[in-house]
């Protein structure tokens, strides 16, 4: 679970996925690559709850399951791979960050300090797993600004008519 105090009370801003960036940085630099894991997964759930809060009336407790969370932001903000007149070279990427995703969420089980490490990780699998969760942060973060600046701008151009 996303402890609530990472999670932000009003909305996911482009400052606090960079103090989270900050956080996963300084942890490999100090060598504490599965610390930089759970960060990276926590700031991946964090940006997570906080969009399905936006998106969505009564969004459900989340109850840990990256995956599922996941699912259901994508579907919010239309990022489904099966969707209607998508390219395949993107419906290709939107996959891949389905498996990303289960990836992180399968990573934090058995290479981070939030449970019995299993494996020790190298810096290079902490490494992955920041730049990971960053990109899809970021993508989702930006996907959910872009989608809100078009709504405004299909509302402006209605009220204008």
């Amino acid at each position: 679970d996303v402890p609530t105090t990472l999670i932000p009370t009003g909305s996911v801003t482009h400052d606090f996925l960079a103090e989270q960036i900050r956080k996963c940085t300084e942890k490999l630099q100090a060598e504490d690559y599965d610390g930089a894991i759970t960060n990276a997964r926590s700031m991946l759930e964090a940006t997570l709850v906080s969009l399905e809060r936006q998106l969505v009336d009564d969004p459900p407790d989340y109850d840990g399951n990256l995956p599922k969370l996941y699912r259901r932001v994508q579907k919010e903000l239309n990022l489904t791979p099966g969707q209607q007149g998508l390219a395949d070279s993107l419906r290709q990427i939107l996959s891949g960050l389905t498996s990303v995703t289960n990836g992180l969420a399968a990573l934090r089980n058995t290479m981070s300090d939030s449970h019995v490490v299993t494996y020790r990780p190298a810096r290079r699998h902490a490494q992955l797993a920041v730049n990971a969760s960053r990109t899809l942060a970021r993508f989702l973060f930006e996907t959910h600004e872009y989608q809100l600046s078009r709504r405004k701008e299909a509302e402006r151009t209605e009220q204008t008519r």
